[in-house]
């Protein structure tokens, strides 16, 4: 079975240092960090692929799976909102590849920058942002399937 929280943070991580900003998990019950900042929402945890567990030598069963993440840029700048998610896009589909195959995440696919804008009751909040597919493999350890 994945780390789903180990992974997660991972990522997280890994954008936030090339960012140089909070990367934090939407809908929380917390102030935000101050802006500019990315947030990202799971919206797949865990996507059927099709096919089977394939057995492996070290013992393990494994069979790939995508998760689908939104990633949002929250400014109160527009350029900054811009070139922020233009960035992050980067980041995933080249610049981060290598920090992100470490961790054990491939990205399989990065949607197109979309506008995100929110108009508040105090003012007006920069949003840009994409989704993306990661592919992973679920792990099943030989003595998860032993017989009981």
């Amino acid at each position: 079975m994945l780390d789903y929280k180990t992974t997660r943070l991972a990522i997280a991580k890994g954008l936030s240092k090339h960012l140089r900003c909070s990367v934090i998990r939407s809908n929380q019950n917390f102030e935000p960090p101050q802006m500019p900042y990315v947030s990202y929402t799971i919206t797949t945890l865990m996507s059927q692929n099709n096919g089977t567990y394939g057995e492996y030598d070290d013992g393990t069963r494994r069979k790939p799976y995508r998760q689908i993440w939104s990633i949002s840029v929250l400014s109160e700048d527009d350029e900054e909102s811009v070139t922020l998610a233009m960035k992050a896009k980067n980041w995933f589909e080249v610049v981060g590849r290598t920090y992100l195959s470490d961790n054990d995440v491939i990205v399989q696919s990065v949607g197109g920058i979309t506008n995100r804008d929110n108009v508040l009751s105090t003012g007006y909040q920069y949003r840009k942002g994409f989704d993306l597919s990661l592919y992973f493999m679920d792990l099943i350890e030989a003595d998860d399937t032993e017989d009981v």
